[in-house]
């Protein structure tokens, strides 16, 4: 049986190994498009700016002094320049433990040079500060107990069972018929055998082994047999699942509900009148106290008429209104500007013109049969 499988695989691959795949050979050659040019951007050159003017260096004079002692802010300055550009000056402050520092400085074209002084005791001093002592955070405590849940139980290892001993099964081999044909000659051909042309006996035996079909299933039927034995221990868990008491809510907090307030009686109006942006209208309205109202109000429309509207509105009727057009008047002269159509979109270059590609079928040709 196997070696037909190879004849047959052999035979299949010479098949396929006779014809290859057509080449693909488009029908038009593809076309060439030139790449664009766009010209460079020509930017002008930036601006160029005058440079700042220099000016020539100003005789000043300034000083002032500080003295607080509720902030211990005790300090001065004063300094000077004259018009050549140097400068003299300094400065004094009261240091924390009651000794003022001095600093007298000078500045020119050469640099800037300080001097720095130390005066101890200058008759003031500034009151002892202590840093404010602060108590230790409370420490933490939980609002609640973490529960506490015992210990899971002990379980006795499993049993310690013995290995399976099994015995080598006796097998006894398979009888074997012999076929004797007695000839005083033990050579014979294949064509004698079957067309029975040579006329001398011949002795043949034939024997079947099966002895490597018969190991692999009583293998598979040990291995089968073996895990038959065991099945899956029964899971159970260590300790009971916990239980939680139902979380308890507080009934929402009752509001008090919101104060009834009488109608209370009022009475407003005003008015508009601006030519220049065409805005010209009033209104008035009043109510007495008990849930009636009244009032009207007129504005100038856009084609000179002026709109009135009169209302009413109470507990029984709803509200009311009345509209009245007054022709006539105060004309507004103003018009809607007239926009001109936004021109139709035009492409910058026509599309270009593909003509629809044209496929021929491939025409295969069959190889050459060769009988084996």
């Amino acid at each position: 049986m196997a070696a037909k499988l190879f004849i047959f695989a052999a035979c299949v691959a010479t098949a396929f190994a006779q014809y290859s795949a057509p080449a693909y050979k488009p029908a038009y050659p593809a076309a060439a498009y030139p790449a664009p040019a766009y010209a460079a951007p020509a930017y002008s050159a930036p601006k160029a700016y005058a440079p700042e003017p220099a000016y020539p260096p100003k005789p000043y004079n300034f000083e002032y002094s500080v003295n607080d002692p509720s902030t211990y802010d005790v300090k001065s300055q004063s300094e000077y320049a004259d018009a050549n550009g140097y400068v003299k000056g300094s400065y004094s402050l009261l240091e924390a433990d009651g000794s003022t520092r001095v600093v007298e400085y000078t500045a020119d074209n050469y640099g800037f040079n300080a001097e720095v002084k130390k005066i101890e005791g200058s008759g003031y001093k500034a009151a002892p500060y202590s840093a404010p002592a602060y108590k230790a955070a409370p420490a933490y405590k939980p609002a609640y107990a973490a529960p506490a849940y015992p210990a899971p139980a002990a379980y006795p290892a499993p049993a310690a069972y013995p290995a399976p001993a099994y015995s080598a099964p006796a097998y006894k081999p398979a009888p074997y018929k012999a076929y004797i044909l007695r000839t005083p000659s033990t050579q014979a051909s294949f064509t004698d055998l079957v067309y029975g042309t040579r006329s001398t006996p011949v002795s043949i035996k034939h024997k079947t082994n099966n002895k490597m079909a018969t190991k692999m299933i009583i293998f598979a039927a040990c291995v089968a047999t073996a895990l038959a034995q065991y099945s899956a221990p029964a899971y159970k868990p260590a300790y009971p699942a916990p239980a939680y008491p139902a979380a308890a809510y507080a009934a929402p907090k009752a509001y008090a509900p919101e104060p009834a307030y009488p109608p209370t009686p009022y009475n407003f109006e005003y008015s508009v009148n601006d030519p220049s942006t065409y805005d010209v209208k009033s209104q008035s309205e009043y109510s007495d106290g008990n849930g009636n109202v009244k009032g009207s109000y007129s504005l100038v429309e856009a084609d000179g008429s002026t709109r009135v509207v009169e209302y009413t509105a109470d507990d029984y009727n709803g509200f009311n209104a009345e509209v009245k057009k007054i022709e006539g008047g105060y004309k507004a002269p103003y018009s809607a500007p007239a926009y001109k159509a936004a021109p139709a979109y035009k492409p910058a270059y026509a599309a270009p013109a593909y003509p629809a590609p044209a496929y021929q079928a491939p025409a295969y040709k069959p190889a050459p049969y060769k009988a084996y």
